[in-house]
Order: C-alpha cells, then structure tokens, then sequence
C-alpha cells in the first residue's frame, strides 16, 4: 500500500525525509518541499524506508540526473538536485553537527565543490557471472553490481579501464566469485590492485593474462592481493605522487585524497594556517598527503605498515630528517599530551570514526595550532567539542566536497591555543 508524503528535508544519508502520522519515512530520489508517492518497505532506526513510485508535485530545484545509472547505483544519491542548492545542503550537514555539540564556529571559508570527472580513485567490483564479467559498483542497498557503461564522477582513465578489467578476469575469477579493483591514478598512470574475495592460486596462465592486461590498458603498475600482502605482478613505470619537494611511491591499494584539486586545497590550508611551524606532528597520517614536501621537519603517525614503509623511503630520499615515520596505532596508543611539547603545530586525518582518544590528549597538550581534517562532520564535531573544552578555538573552516554527489562531505578545521605568526603566500603547493 502507498502512502502520499510531503519531503521536508533531505537526511544525513541523502534521503528525503518525510513525516506522517506519527511516523517518519525516508525516500531516495526526492527533494525538499515535493509531494511524493511511496510504497513503505524496511524499518530503519526510528522511520521506515520507502521506494519511490511518483513524484506528484516536484520542486524547482529538481533537474534532470546526467548519468543513465543514477537511480540503480549506489554511487550517487543526489544526482538530481540543483548543483548551488545542493552544496548549501552539504554546509549545513557541518553547521548542525556544530551546533548539536555546541561549537562557536565562525563563517565557513568558500566551500571547494565537487566537479564531473575528477576522482582519480576508485574501489570497483568485479564478478563473474557466466561467460562474461560485470564491473562497476554496487547496487544502492544490494549486493548486486551495476556494470557500468559511463561514469560522470570518476576520471576519464578510470572509467576507460573497465572494459579490458571486465574481460580479463572473466577468463581468471571462478564462476560466481568477485573482486575489487583498486583503481588510483598517479601521477604516474593508474595503479591497480586486484583483490580477490577469495583468495586462491594464479595459474601460469591467469598471471600471463593479467601482464598482458597491464600493457594493453597502458597500466603503471598491476598487483594482486590483499593490500598488506599485495603482490606486484608487472611494473610498467613507478606509480609516484609529488607532493611539494618530496617523492612517494604508494603502495597498491594506498589512500588517496579523492581528487587532486582537494588534495592541493587541503595542503594549502595546512601550510597557511600553520605558518611558520619548524616542527610538525602528522597524526593518522596515511602516505604523507597534508605535511610531506614543505619546508618543516613532519613526523608522521601511521598503522598502516606498507605506508609506513613507504613515507621512510621518501624521507631518505629527501634527507635533511625532514621526513620520518612512526608505525603506532593512534586508536590503542594516542601519543600523550606530554610528546607534543617538541612540536610547534599538529595536523591529523582520522578515518570517520574520528580520534576520540587522541583529541582527548590534544586537547591536555600545549601545542599553539591543530589541523583537523575530517570526513565526517558527526565525528569532527563531538571531537571539536573536546578541543574547545581543552581551550582551543575553532578559527576556520572549508568545506571540500569530494564525493560529487553522494551524502559524503569533508572539511579540514584550524584550532588555536595561541598565536602564531602567519605564513600566508607560502601556501603555493609545488607539484
């Protein structure tokens, strides 16, 4: 049985949300102030989750979603609404999760929006089914894989390599068996990691297949594995990445900022609002992206080994102890407030459960200025709260929206204790 809504707002997972009787309801695919009808099918926390049947009055601000896959992929949920309404939207997401929390925020700086055809990373699904395999991404709220035919969001390269993907591992993944393909796009070329749902043995064919895969798709470097035990199975050319005066190679698998224009906003940030900082903590530092390359000593902090491993070799190749590495696990052993006394500014990018624990110690510690990137503004806020009862301030904030379309936005935040003198100009971002 249908129900006829009136959607009031859009949720936190990109969702209409509606209200009716007593109850409220959550329906994909529709937009502030529509009258919709809808057929209710799952409970979900407090509401119910219902499928579109029709939109009966649809709002102004409704356009016509670019990508014959919206709907069906679960990549995408906002395809469909007004590009400027939709970014106040993402501001919004942060501006309440502050307010929940109670944080004195100031005016957000201009938010860096997402554009068509820039994300240089992606973890698509790969699956056999028969003869042939699809590829592309999950279904919204299903196992099932959309082979996808174009993609509006991800790079040009990205999307180029599906087809050689598809038929390579038609002839190598068992019947029914699936994979994920890493894709990132260095500045080197793509570098691809395979990784098998379940593992099993290459055969001398399979793995002869995958090197000529490699040349014909003009790979950089092809691997198979898990990312911890990734074997390397043809090196074209290098996957690097440049980041200021330091170079890097990743690897398979390793985290990338979703986009470059992000990433170099996000490293600009950092080297402004830091200013002239001559030592530097990078907590949850990932491969070095915000602090490797400038002109400060960065000490980074990483659970990640192959990262770990991979920021050592840069920094000796940079020389100068401009660069180290720490291997430690920040959620079981934040560094102490005591260990911050040596650093001048400290910047971290936690994964979006946030740093719970290595706030609390920031926020005992007397270092003058903190870089806080966040990928959820749930998480950010409960850890700013933290920050601002230890005595910092929340003074700047930019939005950046990486994830063109989805419910997804990030921010990096700079929280001060004490002055410290600007370096403005200085964020330039050689590359």
């Amino acid at each position: 049985m249908t129900v006829t809504l009136n959607i009031l707002e859009i949720g936190a997972r990109g969702d209409g949300v509606a209200q009716e009787e007593g109850q409220r309801y959550f329906v994909p695919f529709t937009l502030p102030g529509e009258i919709v009808e809808a057929e209710p099918r799952d409970k979900r926390g407090e509401g119910i989750v219902a499928d579109l049947v029709e939109v009966l009055a649809p709002s102004r601000h409704r356009e016509v979603p670019p990508c014959k896959h919206f709907g069906v992929c679960g990549g995408c949920a906002l395809q469909h609404w007004r590009r400027d309404i939709y970014a106040g939207w993402k501001n919004e997401l942060i501006s309440r999760a502050l307010e929940q929390r109670g944080i004195a925020a100031p005016a957000f700086e201009p938010a860096l929006a997402g554009q068509p055809g820039e994300r240089r990373r992606a973890d698509f699904v790969v699956r056999r089914q028969g003869r042939r395999s699809v590829a592309g991404f999950h279904e919204r709220a299903s196992p099932h894989v959309v082979d996808l035919e174009e993609c509006f969001v991800v790079t040009p390269k990205l999307v180029a390599v599906l087809p050689p993907l598809r038929a390579v591992l038609a002839g190598i993944l068992p019947e029914g068996g699936s994979a994920d393909a890493i894709v990132n796009d260095t500045d080197a070329g793509l570098d691809v990691l395979v990784r098998p749902h379940k593992r099993f043995t290459l055969s001398l064919e399979a793995n002869q297949r995958l090197v000529a895969f490699a040349e014909s798709a003009d790979l950089a470097r092809l691997s198979w594995g898990d990312r911890a035990t990734a074997e390397p199975l043809v090196t074209r050319r290098q996957p690097r990445l440049v980041f200021g005066d330091a170079s890097l190679e990743p690897p398979p698998g390793a985290f990338l900022q979703a986009t470059r224009r992000a990433e170099q906003a996000m490293r600009a940030a950092v080297a402004s609002w830091i200013g002239d900082a001559k030592r530097v903590a990078d907590l949850f530092a990932g491969i070095g992206t915000l602090t490797a390359g400038r002109s400060w000593r960065a000490t980074l902090y990483e659970s990640d080994k192959p990262s770990v491993t991979a920021v050592e070799a840069s920094g000796r190749r940079l020389g100068g102890g401009k660069l180290t590495a720490v291997h430690r696990d920040l959620f079981r052993n934040p560094v102490m407030a005591a260990e911050f006394d040596v650093f001048d500014a400290v910047v971290l990018d936690p994964p979006r459960a946030g740093a719970a624990a290595q706030s609390a110690e920031l926020a005992r510690s007397k270092v003058p200025r903190i870089v806080y990137g966040s990928c959820d503004p749930g998480s950010f806020a409960r850890d700013a709260r933290t920050l601002q009862d230890g005595g910092y301030r929340l003074e700047n904030l930019l939005p950046i929206d990486q994830f063109l379309w989805s419910p997804h936005v990030e921010l990096i935040a700079l929280f001060a204790r004490a002055p410290l003198r600007s370096a403005k100009g200085k964020s330039g971002d050689a590359r």
